[in-house]
Formats: C-alpha cells, sequence, structure tokens
C-alpha cells in the first residue's frame, strides 16, 4: 500500500493566481485559442518523448497506452483550439501560442533536472531511464490537475461550450499508477518527489510569471 505523501504539490503559485490569470485567458478568443493550442503542444511534446525514451523488449501495455492517450489529448486540445477560434492558425508557429517558448522550457528543463539527478545512482539504465519517466509524468500530471481542474472550473462558469473533464479523469489515471509503479521500484519514493517537487514548483513559478507577463500586456 502506498503511504501518504502528498499526492498534491504544495504550489508556491496560488489558486487564486491560477483562477485569475485563466478567467484573463478564457475572456478573450485570441488568447483562448493560443492557450488550447500551447496545451496540444505540450500533450504532443509529452507522447513524443514517451515514444523517445521508452522502446524496446521492456515496452510494456501502459506506456504505450499512455503514449497514445498524450497523442489524443493534443488532437483533442487542437480540436477545442478550433471550436474556440474556427479560423485559428493550424500550426505550433510562435504566433499561435500563448509563451510558449517558455511552456516548451518548463518542460525540458523538467525533464533534464530529473535526468540529471540520476547520475550518481547505481540504476541499470533501462531503469533509470524508466523512472525518470515515472517522475517526469507524475510531476507535470500533479501540475496539471490543480491547472486542468480550475480551468474547467471556468469553463462551466462562463458556459463556453468546452469541457476537459475526460482529459483531467485520464491525467488522474495516469498519476495513480505512476506512484504506485514509483513506490514498488524506488526505495527512496518519498524523499525523491519533495526533492523533484522543489525542483518542478521553481520551474513552474518562472513560465507562470512569463505566461502572467504575456497575457496581462495583451489585454
Amino acid at each position: 500500500m502506498i503511504q501518504n505523501t502528498d499526492t498534491k504539490p504544495n504550489p508556491n503559485v496560488s489558486s487564486e493566481e491560477i483562477d485569475s490569470l485563466l478567467t484573463a485567458i478564457v475572456s478573450s478568443t485570441e488568447l483562448h485559442f493560443k492557450w488550447l493550442n500551447t496545451l496540444s503542444l505540450l500533450e504532443h511534446i509529452g507522447s513524443r518523448k514517451i515514444h523517445t525514451s521508452q522502446s524496446g523488449a521492456n515496452l510494456s501495455e501502459m506506456v504505450l497506452r499512455h503514449a497514445s492517450e498524450e497523442a489524443r489529448h493534443a488532437a483533442y486540445f487542437k480540436k477545442l483550439a478550433l471550436k474556440v477560434k474556427p479560423d485559428g492558425a493550424l500550426t505550433f508557429e510562435k504566433d499561435s501560442l500563448l509563451c510558449g517558448y517558455s511552456a516548451v522550457s518548463y518542460f525540458q528543463k523538467l525533464d533534464l533536472s530529473v535526468e540529471r539527478s540520476f547520475g550518481s545512482e547505481n540504476f541499470p539504465k533501462h531503469t533509470e531511464s524508466f523512472l525518470c519517466y515515472l517522475y517526469v509524468t507524475k510531476l507535470i500530471e500533479e501540475r496539471a490537475g490543480l491547472v486542468y481542474e480550475t480551468y474547467d472550473q471556468i469553463l462551466d462558469q462562463k458556459n463556453i461550450g468546452i469541457s476537459v473533464k475526460g482529459i483531467i479523469k485520464e491525467e488522474e489515471s495516469h498519476l495513480s499508477e505512476m506512484d504506485s509503479r514509483l513506490f514498488e521500484m524506488d526505495p527512496k519514493f518519498e524523499s525523491r518527489t519533495l526533492e523533484f517537487r522543489e525542483k518542478e514548483q521553481k520551474l513552474f513559478q518562472k513560465y507562470f510569471q512569463n505566461l502572467r507577463k504575456e497575457v496581462f500586456q495583451y489585454s
């Protein structure tokens, strides 16, 4: 049985700040389109990272399913973006994204930070790669849970006509799987989780500040 390790991150960006920013984004068709298109890009990057880092004879059903679901989420967010703005750009070019460079940088730096932390460990290479995948997924989906839940509440409140409830449920399922596997595989699961959350919080705070600056400059 997994011990209670506080499955939600202790955010250094408050729920009120996230709510305020997402409300501003949803209030603008252009910003809302770019936000959804950026989420699509991040889900696509997640799927691509899974395919790149996890391969060979040890590839499991869980990993294949997770990669396919991330790709499906990318397509779904793109579909929602075009529902919000039917004539919106079909690409992931800079002008069609909301603080896109900073969003991608947050993801890439988190991935690299977790990978580097295992440099002094003695795990076999394939085990280390799998643990990195599990931890990065856990961290990203903990953060996504906080953001997506607030975002979905705003969508309901404003009767936007779109929903991300299905994605929230699948992300919660992914997170549960990650926790179970990490608890089984890593004796340092609890301490490492706290360490990695601190890294994620600093990276997310920087991204959030950049996002806030771009949103409120626009409005």
